[in-house]
């Protein structure tokens, strides 16, 4: 199967939405960056830098922070371009 080569400006832009939808979450909230990171057993510093986009998530964080703010994934990519959100088939199973 051929491989795709990743367009970054594309991920950046993820991340960006990601980024923007766990500060929105968290002001809905009204929790401040220290009360989040408590909830996840990160350091204040860490959220900072992930709200700013200066500390990118990994796969492995989303499943804790939709746990944390009670939402599905696809509440974290509100926002995102279609084309990517669609790749991620989060629908189907299997």
């Amino acid at each position: 199967m051929p491989h795709s080569r990743v367009d970054d400006s594309r991920v950046s832009r993820l991340d960006d939405v990601v980024a923007r939808n766990v500060r929105a979450e968290r002001g809905r909230r009204r929790w401040t960056q220290a009360e989040l990171a408590d909830r996840l057993g990160w350091g204040r510093s860490t959220v900072g830098a992930v709200e700013t986009g200066a500390r990118r998530l990994s796969i492995s964080d989303l499943p804790d922070l939709c746990r944390v703010f009670d939402v599905p994934l696809a509440r974290l990519l509100v926002g995102a371009d279609p084309a990517d959100v669609a790749v991620l088939r989060l629908h189907e199973q299997g």
